[in-house]
């Protein structure tokens, strides 16, 4: 097998042109009402120039109830779709797939922003939510998982090509399968079994609503980074199971707002130094699964990601150095060696804040 990421490779059902994957960013752009924006669509269609084989969605929200801020997208009602397929269609000129990242922000989530209450698999707040979350009953959870269908479902109406169920970085699913965010006594809490349940049936449900045929693919944590969290042996359990009933892929990726250092965007990375912090989990992935298993966070060097294929990486899910250079992947394939100049800074979300979107916001020397 080459160690090159610019071969085509295959995720599922979809052949793609090369290895890279432009990984999911909320861009701070969206409409209050849940819908894509212009902007948004001129975002897609730069990125769709940039040389990744698949691009992912910001974080969409398929409920209300689940939104963390007013810009964040939802997946809910029809005019949702509506804006999605103007997306797709700039996406599919340049012959690029694109994956709907779907999401359910939990104790993460926003009264301010939805004017419903803060829901999460218990009510206990502290050291994580910012906001005393309600415990969801068991018919919510119910609930809850079609939502997810739902919104995998309009994702295949717009014309994606599949979707990224979000089961990182603290959210609801992450929250079910972490024991320090899960200190549920019923049967979606307790024990390992029991707290895997929750992400097995949005996933069997989602599977149901969009059949065999169509990408389903899962963001989880190798590993919280914090204590009473999920660890890297429980987490490859579960991508195991999921996988065994037709999961098709699995981006690796850890930590939450407060593993620090080790947060879903940790920063200072530096070429060739401290590189890929969560590629001790990423390997034990590759080396425990069959199905495509792709590195995020920290890659800023094709010298890196040969290392990574070489290892049995098959995916390079990329971002901030696609911010700080939109034709970057373009240029290495033309023969540039050098790395990114992104130093993960995360100075380019500021501008989000500000409703101006992603932007490069590096401090000059």
């Amino acid at each position: 097998m080459t160690n090159s990421p610019f071969v085509p490779t295959t995720l599922g059902r979809l052949t793609l042109k090369n290895r890279f994957i432009r990984s999911a960013t909320w861009d701070g752009m969206g409409f209050n009402d849940g819908s894509f924006s212009p902007a948004q669509v001129e975002l897609f269609r730069n990125l769709s120039l940039g040389g990744a084989g698949l691009l992912t969605s910001g974080f969409i929200a398929v409920t209300p109830q689940g939104r963390r801020n007013r810009e964040q997208n939802m997946l809910c009602e029809n005019q949702h779709v509506q804006s999605l397929r103007k997306i797709v269609e700039v996406v599919k000129r340049e012959e690029v797939a694109l994956f709907a990242q779907l999401v359910h922000c939990g104790g993460y989530a926003s009264t301010e922003t939805s004017n419903l209450p803060i829901v999460a698999p218990g009510d206990n707040q502290e050291p994580i939510f910012e906001e005393k979350p309600q415990a969801l009953t068991e018919n919510q959870i119910k609930e809850v998982i079609t939502q997810f269908a739902e919104a995998a479902a309009r994702a295949r109406e717009a014309g994606c090509d599949g979707v990224q169920i979000h089961a990182a970085h603290g959210y609801l699913v992450s929250q079910f399968l972490s024991p320090c965010t899960n200190q549920r006594t019923d049967n979606y809490g307790g024990n390992p079994e029991n707290r895997a349940r929750f992400l097995n049936e949005v996933y069997e449900k989602v599977r149901n609503y969009v059949g065999t045929d169509f990408t389903v693919t899962i963001k989880i944590n190798g590993s919280d980074y914090f204590k009473n969290g999920l660890e890297c042996a429980e987490s490859i359990k579960i991508t195991q199971q999921l996988a065994e009933i037709g999961l098709d892929g699995v981006e690796v990726s850890g930590g939450n707002p407060i593993s620090i250092p080790l947060t879903p965007i940790p920063k200072e990375i530096k070429a060739c130094d401290n590189e890929v912090p969560f590629k001790n989990e990423v390997f034990a992935f590759t080396e425990s699964l069959s199905i495509p298993v792709a590195a995020v966070a920290g890659i800023r060097s094709l010298e890196m990601i040969e290392k990574l294929i070489a290892k049995g990486v098959s995916l390079i899910s990329l971002c901030r150095p696609l911010i700080c250079e939109p034709d970057l992947i373009n240029q290495w394939q033309a023969g540039r060696e050098e790395p990114s100049r992104c130093t993960s800074c995360n100075r380019c979300f500021i501008p989000a804040f500000k409703g101006k979107g992603i932007k490069c916001n590096k401090k000059t020397a």
